[in-house]
Protein backbone atom coordinates (compact mmCIF):
# COMPACT_ATOMS: atom_id res chain seq x y z
CA UNK A 1 0.00 0.00 0.00
CA UNK A 2 1.02 3.71 -1.08
CA UNK A 3 0.44 6.60 0.57
CA UNK A 4 -0.57 9.73 -1.58
CA UNK A 5 -2.07 13.25 -1.45
CA UNK A 6 -5.01 13.87 -3.47
CA UNK A 7 -5.73 17.84 -4.24
CA UNK A 8 -9.32 18.26 -5.37
CA UNK A 9 -10.66 21.62 -6.19
CA UNK A 10 -14.79 21.40 -6.38
CA UNK A 11 -16.96 23.30 -8.60
CA UNK A 12 -17.87 26.73 -6.91
CA UNK A 13 -21.58 26.55 -8.09
CA UNK A 14 -22.15 23.57 -5.85
CA UNK A 15 -24.19 24.10 -2.33
CA UNK A 16 -23.24 22.95 0.69
CA UNK A 17 -25.25 19.51 0.28
CA UNK A 18 -23.50 18.97 -3.32
CA UNK A 19 -20.20 19.61 -1.58
CA UNK A 20 -20.76 16.96 0.69
CA UNK A 21 -22.04 14.30 -1.43
CA UNK A 22 -19.22 15.17 -3.56
CA UNK A 23 -17.05 14.83 -1.33
CA UNK A 24 -18.55 11.67 0.07
CA UNK A 25 -18.50 9.75 -3.64
CA UNK A 26 -14.47 10.80 -3.80
CA UNK A 27 -14.44 8.98 -0.77
CA UNK A 28 -16.22 5.72 -1.39
CA UNK A 29 -14.23 5.90 -4.97
CA UNK A 30 -11.12 5.75 -2.78
CA UNK A 31 -12.63 3.01 -0.74
CA UNK A 32 -13.92 1.01 -3.47
CA UNK A 33 -10.41 0.90 -4.99
CA UNK A 34 -9.06 -0.83 -2.00
CA UNK A 35 -7.75 2.36 -0.09
CA UNK A 36 -8.51 3.73 2.98
CA UNK A 37 -8.36 7.44 3.72
CA UNK A 38 -6.24 9.03 6.51
CA UNK A 39 -7.68 12.33 6.63
CA UNK A 40 -9.73 14.74 4.91
CA UNK A 41 -8.97 18.79 5.07
CA UNK A 42 -11.38 21.07 3.69
CA UNK A 43 -9.58 24.24 2.97
CA UNK A 44 -12.85 26.34 1.78
CA UNK A 45 -13.50 28.06 -1.02
CA UNK A 46 -10.45 29.95 -2.46
CA UNK A 47 -9.41 32.31 -5.43
CA UNK A 48 -8.03 30.41 -8.17
CA UNK A 49 -4.66 31.24 -10.70
CA UNK A 50 -6.49 31.73 -13.42
CA UNK A 51 -10.23 31.08 -14.75
CA UNK A 52 -11.02 27.21 -14.77
CA UNK A 53 -14.29 26.50 -16.79
CA UNK A 54 -15.70 30.31 -16.47
CA UNK A 55 -14.67 30.53 -12.88
CA UNK A 56 -12.28 32.10 -10.37
CA UNK A 57 -13.28 30.25 -7.36
CA UNK A 58 -13.21 26.65 -5.93
CA UNK A 59 -13.35 24.48 -3.09
CA UNK A 60 -10.20 23.05 -2.30
CA UNK A 61 -10.10 20.08 -0.32
CA UNK A 62 -7.02 17.70 0.50
CA UNK A 63 -7.08 14.53 0.86
CA UNK A 64 -4.38 12.19 2.28
CA UNK A 65 -4.67 8.39 2.04
CA UNK A 66 -3.16 4.98 1.48
CA UNK A 67 -4.12 3.11 -1.48
CA UNK A 68 -2.44 0.14 -3.78
CA UNK A 69 -1.00 0.91 -6.76
CA UNK A 70 -2.84 -0.41 -9.10
CA UNK A 71 -6.03 1.59 -7.68
CA UNK A 72 -4.77 5.00 -8.48
CA UNK A 73 -5.52 5.14 -12.37
CA UNK A 74 -8.92 4.05 -11.80
CA UNK A 75 -9.29 6.77 -9.48
CA UNK A 76 -8.06 9.66 -11.24
CA UNK A 77 -10.41 8.57 -14.37
CA UNK A 78 -13.28 8.82 -12.50
CA UNK A 79 -11.69 12.27 -11.49
CA UNK A 80 -11.65 13.29 -14.64
CA UNK A 81 -15.21 12.49 -15.84
CA UNK A 82 -16.52 13.48 -12.57
CA UNK A 83 -18.95 17.10 -12.97
CA UNK A 84 -18.08 18.62 -9.29
CA UNK A 85 -14.18 17.93 -9.72
CA UNK A 86 -12.94 21.11 -11.80
CA UNK A 87 -9.23 19.69 -11.23
CA UNK A 88 -7.63 16.99 -9.05
CA UNK A 89 -3.49 16.13 -8.33
CA UNK A 90 -2.98 13.07 -7.30
CA UNK A 91 0.78 12.54 -6.33
CA UNK A 92 2.48 9.50 -4.24
CA UNK A 93 4.39 10.34 -0.60
CA UNK A 94 2.69 12.17 2.16
CA UNK A 95 5.26 15.45 2.84
CA UNK A 96 4.99 16.14 6.25
CA UNK A 97 4.89 19.95 7.44
CA UNK A 98 7.92 20.60 9.05
CA UNK A 99 7.30 23.82 11.37
CA UNK A 100 9.67 26.41 12.46
CA UNK A 101 10.68 24.98 16.04
CA UNK A 102 14.20 24.73 16.29
CA UNK A 103 16.28 28.23 16.59
CA UNK A 104 19.06 27.27 14.69
CA UNK A 105 17.17 26.58 11.77
CA UNK A 106 15.36 30.30 11.71
CA UNK A 107 19.03 31.84 11.59
CA UNK A 108 20.25 29.60 9.04
CA UNK A 109 16.95 30.98 6.80
CA UNK A 110 17.65 34.41 8.03
CA UNK A 111 21.37 33.87 7.24
CA UNK A 112 20.04 33.00 3.90
CA UNK A 113 17.81 35.78 3.65
CA UNK A 114 20.33 38.62 4.18
CA UNK A 115 22.43 36.85 1.38
CA UNK A 116 19.63 37.21 -1.17
CA UNK A 117 18.58 40.35 -0.12
CA UNK A 118 22.77 42.06 -0.80
CA UNK A 119 22.48 40.18 -4.26
CA UNK A 120 19.59 42.04 -4.73
CA UNK A 121 21.12 45.25 -3.62
CA UNK A 122 24.05 44.88 -6.18
CA UNK A 123 21.42 43.92 -9.03
CA UNK A 124 19.55 47.30 -8.47
CA UNK A 125 22.97 49.13 -8.10
CA UNK A 126 23.95 47.47 -11.58
CA UNK A 127 20.45 48.67 -13.56
CA UNK A 128 20.58 52.41 -11.79
CA UNK A 129 24.44 52.54 -12.88
CA UNK A 130 23.45 51.37 -16.09
CA UNK A 131 20.11 53.60 -16.32
CA UNK A 132 22.73 56.62 -15.69
CA UNK A 133 25.38 55.27 -18.73
CA UNK A 134 21.99 55.75 -20.66
CA UNK A 135 20.73 59.00 -19.36
CA UNK A 136 24.32 59.88 -19.97
CA UNK A 137 24.50 59.27 -23.59
CA UNK A 138 21.16 60.35 -24.22
CA UNK A 139 22.41 63.88 -23.22
CA UNK A 140 25.39 63.74 -24.76
CA UNK A 141 23.32 63.15 -28.51
CA UNK A 142 21.18 65.93 -27.74
CA UNK A 143 24.04 68.14 -27.33
CA UNK A 144 25.87 66.59 -30.09
CA UNK A 145 22.53 67.40 -32.57
CA UNK A 146 22.25 70.54 -31.27
CA UNK A 147 26.04 71.80 -32.27
CA UNK A 148 25.45 70.31 -35.34
CA UNK A 149 24.56 73.19 -38.18
CA UNK A 150 21.41 73.38 -39.73
CA UNK A 151 20.76 71.34 -42.91
CA UNK A 152 20.58 73.65 -45.85
CA UNK A 153 17.34 73.85 -47.31
CA UNK A 154 16.64 71.42 -50.39
CA UNK A 155 14.95 73.35 -53.46
CA UNK A 156 12.13 71.90 -54.92
CA UNK A 157 12.98 70.81 -58.44
CA UNK A 158 9.51 71.83 -59.51
CA UNK A 159 10.47 75.47 -59.77
CA UNK A 160 14.20 75.66 -61.58
CA UNK A 161 13.23 78.79 -62.51
CA UNK A 162 12.96 80.33 -59.55
CA UNK A 163 16.08 79.49 -58.29
CA UNK A 164 19.26 82.23 -58.48
CA UNK A 165 21.71 81.72 -61.41
CA UNK A 166 24.52 80.87 -59.96
CA UNK A 167 27.90 82.71 -60.05
CA UNK A 168 30.71 81.47 -62.53
CA UNK A 169 34.55 82.43 -62.28
CA UNK A 170 34.73 84.78 -64.44
CA UNK A 171 31.82 87.23 -63.34
CA UNK A 172 31.58 88.51 -59.94
CA UNK A 173 28.78 87.48 -57.39
CA UNK A 174 26.46 90.53 -58.12
CA UNK A 175 23.46 91.38 -55.66
CA UNK A 176 19.75 91.83 -56.09
CA UNK A 177 20.30 95.85 -55.46
CA UNK A 178 23.24 95.91 -57.59
CA UNK A 179 20.95 94.70 -60.15
CA UNK A 180 18.69 96.77 -59.45
CA UNK A 181 21.02 100.16 -59.44
CA UNK A 182 22.81 99.05 -63.04
CA UNK A 183 19.21 98.57 -64.71
CA UNK A 184 18.24 102.46 -63.37
CA UNK A 185 21.53 103.83 -64.74
CA UNK A 186 21.03 102.28 -68.15
CA UNK A 187 17.57 103.40 -68.60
Amino acid sequence: MNEYELMVILHPRLTADETTAALASIEAQIVAQGGSLLSTDVWGRRRLAYPIEGSMDGTYVLFTLSMPPTGAAPVEAWLLITDPVIRHLLIRGIIPYQGRGQDDDRDRDRDRDDRDDDDRDDDRRDRDRDDDRGDRRDRDDREERAERPAPAAVMDDAEPEAAAPEATASEPAVSDSQVVAQAEADE
